[in-house]
């Protein structure tokens, strides 16, 4: 069973969902649910906290220091019981990259269809981007940076990560393209505007998470750079 969570819950420091099929889950049967609903919230819940659990450690560790056991561990989990749920490391390091990414192309989807100008368009774009924990905004980078470059993953896995990275990056230069032929946006390649907006965004999301000196990001600066 695949199940998605909204973009918006997602960067609202909610747990991380991802998009692997659920495998029986033993543990949570001796709690008895009343019906199958509350049965499934109850993996779901357990699911998430694990892939929660997971994003941080592997962050802060990386994949090949990672153990099943740092993950297990925190989340008072039994080392059998994890394969109830994901198959290996890999799987779960590979599922939550691939849904950090399929969250970014749902997002830039959403803000295309939304109503408005190409400007409104990606005001609530960046407006989403800066709404949730910059910490975790930071994890999630680091962890898709770390990906693209590992030694560990097939070059299968990592050409289909930069692929869902440039189809978001791709919706994000339609806006922008959109923008220009309104006389919004500064002329350009829109592929190249796109590549400089995400890449402030996700700077400032960086430089946050440091606690050096955190600011409170201001939309209109984000959004100068592609004003006409």
């Amino acid at each position: 069973m695949n199940r998605k969570i909204s973009y918006r819950s997602f960067l609202k420091n909610k747990p991380y969902a991802t998009m692997m099929k659920y495998y029986p889950a033993s543990e949570e049967s001796t709690m008895a649910p009343k019906n199958d609903e509350q049965f499934k919230i109850i993996r779901d819940q357990r699911y998430e906290e694990i892939s929660s659990a997971a994003l941080k450690i592997f962050t802060r560790k990386g994949f090949a220091a990672t153990k099943i056991s740092d993950i297990t561990s925190s989340v008072n989990l039994s080392h059998g019981l994890f394969y109830h749920y994901f198959k290996s490391k890999e799987n779960i390091y590979v599922s939550i990259i691939m849904n950090v990414l399929d969250m970014f192309i749902e997002t830039v989807n959403e803000a295309e269809n939304r109503k408005g100008t190409p400007w409104d368009q990606l005001v609530w774009f960046t407006e989403l981007t800066f709404s949730g924990s910059p910490e975790e905004a930071s994890d999630r980078r680091v962890l898709v940076n770390e990906a693209q470059h590992s030694d560990t993953l097939s070059n299968e896995i990592k050409q289909e990560l930069n692929q869902k990275y440039a189809t978001a990056l791709k919706g994000i230069a339609r806006i922008i393209s959109k923008g220009q032929q309104e006389g919004i946006f500064v002329d350009g390649d829109p592929l190249e505007l796109a590549i400089y907006f995400i890449s402030l965004n996700q700077g400032l999301l960086l430089w946050n998470s440091k606690d050096i000196h955190p600011i409170k990001v201001s939309v209109n600066q984000v959004m100068r750079q592609l004003q006409a």
